[in-house]
């Protein structure tokens, strides 16, 4: 198969979600992942259903990668993740800052032995500043850049909630993704490596299309959407609310309710009772939705969040899932990639891996000849693997 990024070599550390998500991606693209795991495992091995000792969140990010279980604690692991370093194109890693080196795997140790490297360091706060040291999640992001109290704001909730969907993991993941495949173009082209040090808090300023309105000390237009009672169940209208209540009443009949005189928000208010009034007029969905085409508003069904992958359209036409080996003659859902290429393809490559099931046949396929005694490293507890799940070519 023609994947865009096949030979690309890359020594994931990340745990939880920001790394693991972009190693999902290089994986998808093409990309041969090794995840370095902790002697515990990636955390995420615990959350969601299991099935056949997998767990539904680890397998998500994490399928078609394989995996090495290492405790960095013990001698000779350090040196052995520098050899491997030393064959890789990509390393990322979101500990906190400082966490890396204090094992010799920093930045300068890891480009000192391959100058053509490209390191991603995903952090809460960045690699220098006074707040490198704090632990971040993406909770805690959400909070810190007035996400969740705006949201809080706007919708006149009585108290900040947040959000389920870890959005600063994943638009950090994404930001680092584009940051990373920069910096290997520059590498591939000149022979020169890149550190690159993503920081959360920055990857969600700069991907706030509100952060104008605080920057400005303008007054907030939504321009997100609005949920509204509507024959058939909720319906989201989207776009910026004055245009299609000027649309509805133009275009659809909608009379303005509101006297001559009335303040900006008692327009506001009745112009909103009057849309849903409308709304709730139309004898069923069908009806409705084709006044709504008619009148070319944008609109969306509200569905239910434990049935989305089960509806027909746009979920199957544009295979939104696949499935994976479920490591016992079954198949599993997981999420598809996004991606579609004209000349190349894109998607998992197979099934998510137990802890430290590749240490033999990854670190053989990195360094070959030179790969140290790895029996010897098992004994000693460098590399530690399941012994129910160990790979079958060990």
């Amino acid at each position: 198969m023609n994947y865009p990024l096949d030979g690309v070599k890359v020594l994931d550390f990340s745990r939880v979600l920001a790394g693991p998500f972009v190693g999902r991606m290089l994986a998808d693209l093409g990309a041969d992942v090794v995840k370095v795991e902790p002697p515990e495992g990636d955390m995420t091995r615990n959350i969601g259903r299991k099935v056949n000792d997998l767990s539904g969140y680890f397998t998500q990010q994490n399928v078609g990668k394989r995996s090495i279980c290492v405790d960095l604690t013990k001698q000779g692991a350090s040196e052995l993740m520098v050899d491997l370093a030393a064959r890789a194109d990509v390393v990322v890693e979101n500990f906190r800052p400082g966490i890396m080196s204090s094992f010799g795997l920093g930045w300068e140790e890891l480009s000192a032995v391959n100058p053509r490297l490209v390191m991603l360091s995903i952090s809460g706060f960045g690699q220098d500043g006074p707040e490198r040291d704090r632990a971040s999640y993406a909770p805690i992001i959400h909070g810190e850049v007035g996400l969740l109290e705006r949201q809080q704001f706007v919708a006149g909730a009585d108290q900040p909630r947040d959000f389920a969907l870890s959005i600063a993991d994943t638009y950090t993941g994404l930001h680092g993704m584009v940051a990373l495949l920069a910096a290997l173009g520059h590498a591939q082209r000149t022979g020169t490596g890149q550190h690159v040090d993503m920081a959360m808090i920055n990857a969600m300023f700069f991907t706030d299309d509100y952060a104008h309105f605080a920057i400005d000390g303008a007054r907030i237009v939504s321009g997100g959407g609005q949920v509204f009672d509507a024959t058939g169940g909720p319906i989201m209208l989207a776009g910026d609310e004055k245009w299609y209540w000027r649309v509805l009443n133009t275009k659809a009949g909608v009379e303005d309710p509101t006297p001559e005189g009335a303040d900006l928000e008692t327009k506001i208010e009745m112009r909103r009772d009057a849309i849903k009034a409308w709304l709730t007029s139309f004898p069923d969905r069908e009806s409705l939705i084709n006044k709504l085409d008619e009148v070319n508003l944008a609109w969306g069904n509200v569905f239910d969040h434990r049935e989305v992958f089960d509806r027909q359209g746009s979920v199957e036409s544009r295979a939104v899932l696949t499935t994976v080996d479920d490591r016992a003659g079954g198949r599993r859902r997981v999420t598809n990639t996004p991606y579609r290429f004209s000349a190349a393809e894109a998607g998992v490559r197979g099934p998510a891996p137990y802890r430290g099931e590749h240490n033999y046949e990854a670190v053989l396929d990195w360094l070959g000849d030179e790969a140290s005694d790895l029996e010897s490293l098992h004994e000693e507890g460098v590399l530690i693997h399941d012994d129910a799940h160990r790979s079958i070519d060990d």
